[in-house]
């Protein structure tokens, strides 16, 4: 063990005026969504208005928590409880085609549902988190030359894997589906630990010029490759993860960057339907990186031309406005709860746990098992029960549940208690592990990579604990191999470092 003591940058208790000052931002973001809730929307009933600020002001609560100071460590919890305003609350006001086919009791249960789900894991969650566990006097950590370096590796790695898969270079063909897969699944979730820690080191002003510099071009490289596909929920993803490791250790939003990337994202959002339209199952798809600078300004040009066309005809006006609403509902996933809700146990039976029976099975590597199930067989068994999809149309379609609308479909409300409790508990201890660790230590990037999963609103429970292990297993071979366990002698709590 290396006895030197190590000057390392980990997650401090934030100085009083700051503190402040984050929970004025927390009122101010508050009263503005229960102002639009209760005054801003149009047309809607005052019961569908009640019902989103159920749901908000629970996801909130934790939150409001985390700023004040009352709990500590990273805000895995609060963020997972966030992301339930945009997928629960706000689509119960902004006209959800499907949402609107439901009565509003029916709306109002099912916001109830959320609130109290959130509420009871708020509470489990709470109790982890509501003082800091005794500091360790050895981590299991990078040094932080070599943690630089190594996550530097694995974005260009990233980078070059989007490019080469985009590209169809030959080598890809040379590995198998399973293979294939965990690779893929690597590369993500190490990429998302290394956007955390050089973004909370951007904002800690640990990095050189030279190195932010690097990270920036790096990390913009990454989300240009990745959004080939057409779609840009996973650099969103990363994105977002940056904004929240740089504000976590700047004390301050980066308000900049996040209006000129909302634009983009604005802007390629409106287009991206003519693009899987014309590139999806052709040979066009495939595209070299000399070809970049075409395909987007394509991209762009089907926006711009979308946002100024003042004069469709029926049919072009009917498809806009379809994709549209796409925007505003393709994170929704309310309609799913109101569904089982609506359909169980009177019309269709619950499930009774089919969906979680098939995890174990996930859990296996598909190298060792080639007829391994797909890991969204949980989601298409709710798709097919509940008569959304035939087996046939969820192999090429999957339409995302997420965990809260499984839990109820498996067991009704004593599911969606159930699921607080394993959730609260789990983001707890892996918040309460982390406490006054080391960024680059075990115990910080775990914690780092449940906050990264904490915002896949879509994931059913095979596909978030088959990811989840996946990642743990290569962070489990990270510790290994790079990390040495090492001695902290003394704290010092200025400038968010340990000494």
């Amino acid at each position: 063990m290396n006895s030197t003591p190590q000057s390392w940058s980990y997650l401090p208790s934030l100085p009083r005026k700051q503190q402040k000052q984050l929970l004025r931002v927390f009122w101010l973001i508050a009263l503005g969504l229960v102002s639009y809730e209760l005054f801003l929307v149009k047309d809607t009933h005052f019961l569908s208005k009640l019902a989103a600020v159920f749901v908000t002001v629970a996801a909130l609560c934790p939150n409001y928590l985390w700023c004040s100071g009352r709990a500590k460590g990273m805000p895995i919890f609060p963020f997972f409880a966030l992301t339930h305003i945009w997928t629960y609350g706000l689509p119960l006001v902004t006209h959800h085609p499907t949402v609107l086919t439901y009565s509003l009791e029916n709306q109002l249960f099912a916001s109830l549902t959320v609130a109290g789900f959130l509420i009871i894991g708020t509470s489990v969650w709470f109790s982890h988190v509501k003082s800091a566990p005794r500091t360790h006097k050895c981590y299991r950590a990078l040094g932080s030359g070599k943690g630089n370096k190594f996550f530097f590796f694995i974005l260009i790695v990233g980078i070059f894997f989007n490019v080469s898969f985009y590209g169809n270079w030959g080598w890809l063909s040379l590995i198998n589906g399973g293979l294939f897969t965990a690779i893929r699944a690597a590369i993500l979730g190490l990429n998302a630990l290394a956007t955390f820690v050089f973004a909370y080191q951007l904002g800690n002003k640990e990095l050189t010029r030279i190195q932010s510099i690097l990270f920036i071009l790096l990390l913009s490289a990454y989300m240009i490759t990745d959004s080939l596909g057409y779609l840009l929920v996973s650099a969103s993803s990363s994105f977002l993860l940056a904004v929240i490791a740089f504000t976590i250790s700047r004390k301050k939003v980066p308000i900049i960057p996040i209006i000129i990337v909302l634009l983009c994202i604005f802007l390629l959002h409106y287009g991206k339907g003519e693009m899987r339209q014309k590139y999806w199952g052709t040979t066009e798809y495939y595209l070299q990186p000399w070809e970049y600078p075409t395909r987007y300004a394509e991209w762009i040009g089907y926006s711009i031309h979308y946002l100024n066309s003042k004069n469709q005809d029926d049919d072009l006006s009917t498809n806009k406005t379809e994709e549209k609403q796409s925007f505003f509902e393709r994170a929704s996933v309310i309609q799913m709860l109101l569904l089982a809700q609506t359909k169980s146990p009177e019309t269709i039976p619950y499930m009774y746990g089919q969906t979680y029976s098939i995890i174990p099975e996930l859990l296996v590597p598909r190298i060792f098992n080639q007829n391994k199930i797909r890991s969204h067989e949980g989601t298409s068994l709710l798709n097919i029960h509940y008569k959304i999809q035939t087996r046939e149309q969820t192999l090429t379609t999957t339409i995302g549940w997420g965990l809260l609308a499984e839990s109820y479909a498996n067991f009704g409300l004593m599911g969606c208690g159930g699921l607080a409790i394993i959730l609260g508990g789990a983001y707890g201890k892996a918040t309460r592990w982390s406490i006054n660790a080391p960024i680059l230590s075990v115990q910080s990037l775990f914690a780092v990579m449940m906050m990264s999963f904490a915002f896949q609103s879509e994931y059913s429970a095979g596909v978030y604990v088959a990811a989840l292990f996946q990642s743990s297993t290569v962070l489990a071979c990270i510790s290994f191999v790079l990390m040495k366990k090492q001695r902290v002698s003394s704290y010092s709590f200025q400038g968010g470092r340990m000494a």
